[in-house]
This record gives C-alpha cells, structure tokens and sequence, in this order.
C-alpha cells in the first residue's frame, strides 16, 4: 500500500531530512518544481534506488500517477516512500 499525502499536508509536516524528488522531464524541472526538490527523471529510474533508505522520499510527477507507480516500486524494495497525490499541477494550484 503507499502512502499518499496531499501539498497542504506535506508542506506543514515536511522534515529537513525528506528528499523530494520531482520525476517529470529536466525541461519542465527547469521550468519550474516545488522548492527543495531534486529532478530524476522517469526514465532515469535506477537513480531512485541509489537514495538512502533512511530518508523520506517524497516523489511527485505532473499529476501524481507515475509518482505512485514509482512510489509502490519504491516501497516494495523497502524505502519510505510518499506519493505527493495531484503531483506539481496541485502544487501550483495550492500557491495561487
């Protein structure tokens, strides 16, 4: 089962220690991504398991599908794994 946890939420309880991993293209990273995230591509998916098993990781992708996809790898492979739900576009939707 993943965990999932809506931008509001995240951004109250959000550890110094989370990693938060944006998994949408380097040019849409580039464009703009939630403050603190580091970009892994989708494609590049054997980079996720090089993160520390100790840490939080929080994915989201543009919409948060493939980041609970990712996240369900993750957390079979045992990572502490959350899925940001409505991934970037919730983001921005929550600032405006």
């Amino acid at each position: 089962m993943i965990n999932e946890i809506n931008i509001t939420e995240y951004l109250k309880t959000r550890s110094e220690n989370d990693i938060l991993v944006d998994l949408r293209s380097k040019e849409m990273f580039d464009k703009g991504t939630i403050p603190g995230a580091v970009n892994i591509p989708a494609e590049d998916v054997k980079e996720l398991y090089k993160l520390p098993k100790d840490k939080t990781i929080c994915l989201f992708c543009h919409i948060g599908e493939l980041s609970g996809e990712f996240a369900e790898l993750l957390s079979d492979s045992g990572y502490n794994v959350l899925n940001l739900v409505g991934g970037y576009r919730e983001y921005l939707r929550a600032i405006l």
